[in-house]
């Protein structure tokens, strides 16, 4: 190839090295749409996984909460006896009506009571429940020689342990025998804890039956930072056996709300006058049990309408999202995600002190519903 050939096609060479001013601008702006778009499907995906994150939340505490109150509800009492008896730990807490222990005490928030739904908030329900540790157990046979006892004798530490949680001597507070018998202390001393009653009993109770301390714990809603440790609501247990300091932990977040409607036997004259028969009570006289026989906004006390008489209690729970979705773009103000306020049993949310429906409206709510039967009141 001669000097002049090769000198051409080097020059036509670099005459097609890079690209046009055009070209390049016409990759910038391709390259910008990709990455546009990229970053809305990644930002899209991100809010996505969040919101489903907080449905699955939700969702997982609402039923966290209504396992937890169903479980002490099918406790509440635990052959605790009731009236004349002294007290679950002296006042018994939150658990005592009128100076009265009662296994299940409701309380409603009511606003106005010739109206319905009148609740302005949340309920409260407070349970007399066991409490043991593996190590509070009988260490001997009872009765043991005889056929009947009125004193027991425990494990190494048992009687210590409870009375660090609450059982002081002459307090009332009520010990519980395997779940069976139900005894209420007098005194206590090294492991020996003597009864305020003689039991004479046709079975006995073996060496390593376990022995529980009854106590008051009452369900609350929690709205503040200080109750729940978060900005969002939440379920608080309170534990109160009449004589310790009473203890209050968070114990499930985003709970905002919760309602119990009762439904029992013998409850008031005007129904069977108030004579117990087995069958709970039919206020709305059509011979089946059905919501009008779910009573709220009623003083639960004796003389009135008996505590002791609660045989069903329909528990209510509401959950909503711990925060605020994201809108669809950043920035974006979040889309409707309750559309109205919910009444829940004979509480309406809007209701509410500060109640507001655009605030309202940004947090997605779950509700369930389930009737819990109340199996351990003795009556």
């Amino acid at each position: 190839m001669t000097r002049h050939a090769t000198s051409e096609v080097m020059h036509r060479w670099g005459s097609e090295l890079g690209f046009t001013l055009a070209e390049v601008m016409i990759a910038l702006a391709i390259s910008t749409i990709l990455a546009v778009a990229g970053y809305s499907i990644l930002i899209s995906s991100d809010k996505s996984t969040r919101a489903n994150e907080q449905i699955v939340g939700t969702q997982h505490n609402v039923r966290m909460a209504m396992e937890l109150i169903s479980r002490d509800i099918k406790l509440a009492g635990f052959r605790m006896p009731q009236a004349p008896n002294a007290p679950v730990g002296g006042t018994a807490g939150n658990c005592s009506a009128s100076g009265t222990p009662t296994a299940i005490r409701p309380v409603d928030k009511v606003s106005t009571t010739s109206v319905a739904p009148n609740d302005d908030g949340a309920d409260t329900l407070s349970l007399v429940v066991p409490k043991t540790m593996p190590g509070w157990t009988l260490s001997a046979v009872v009765p043991s020689g005889t056929s009947s006892f009125n004193a027991l004798t425990l494990s190494t530490t048992a009687v210590a342990d409870m009375k660090t949680d609450g059982m002081a001597d002459g307090s009332g507070a009520y010990i519980s025998i395997g779940g069976v018998v139900a005894g209420q202390v007098t005194t206590s001393s090294g492991s020996t804890i003597n009864l305020a009653n003689t039991y004479n009993l046709p079975m006995t109770f073996a060496a390593g039956t376990q022995v529980y301390l009854l106590q008051c714990v009452t369900y609350s809603v929690g709205t503040t930072t200080a109750a729940c440790g978060t900005d969002g609501p939440c379920l608080l247990r309170t534990v109160d056996t009449g004589t310790a300091p009473a203890t209050t932990t968070n114990i499930v977040d985003g709970i905002e709300d919760i309602q119990f409607a009762l439904a029992c036997d013998g409850c008031n004259n005007t129904v069977k006058s108030g004579v117990p028969d087995g069958v709970v009570d039919d206020w709305n006289g059509n011979n089946q049990f059905d919501t009008g026989d779910w009573q709220t906004n009623r003083v639960w006390a004796p003389l009135t309408f008996n505590p002791a008489t609660i045989r069903l209690v329909e528990v209510n729970i509401v959950s909503r999202q711990t925060s605020a979705d994201l809108g669809t773009g950043e920035g974006q103000k979040a889309g409707i995600q309750t559309a109205a306020p919910l009444t829940v049993s004979d509480h309406l949310h809007s209701n509410d002190p500060g109640y507001s429906l655009a605030t309202y409206q940004q947090f997605r709510r779950r509700l369930l519903t389930r009737a819990v039967a109340a199996r351990n009141i003795e009556q």
